[in-house]
């Protein structure tokens, strides 16, 4: 699913919504932020970098403090989704090894 810039913003709101935060809106420059995060970044790592964002900000939100943090967020994401990758092929490897009475 490709994100456009609006889709962003929406995606902004409902995070701030449901981590009971202050969203500021800064149009027209959120606008324009918001398309370049879209075109940048890869949509299901964006939007967890987002809501990592979200969840961890004090204060209030705008897309523009993000944009100037979203590759710290964006690599954090990546390397969590990595961590739990290897957890879950080790814990398949344990499996098949326990089911092959090999351990």
């Amino acid at each position: 699913m490709a994100l456009t810039g609006n889709d962003v913003i929406e995606v902004f709101k409902i995070y701030c919504k449901e981590y009971s935060k202050l969203f500021i809106p800064d149009s027209p420059r959120q606008d324009e932020v918001a398309n370049s995060l879209a075109e940048h970044y890869d949509s299901d790592t964006l939007l967890d970098a987002i809501k990592w964002y979200i969840e961890k900000e004090d204060g209030p939100i705008l897309v523009f403090d993000f944009a100037l943090k979203s590759r710290d967020y964006v690599e954090k994401v990546k390397k969590e989704k990595a961590s739990v990758d290897r957890f879950k092929q080790t814990v398949a490897e344990t499996r098949k090894l326990i089911e092959n009475n090999e351990l």
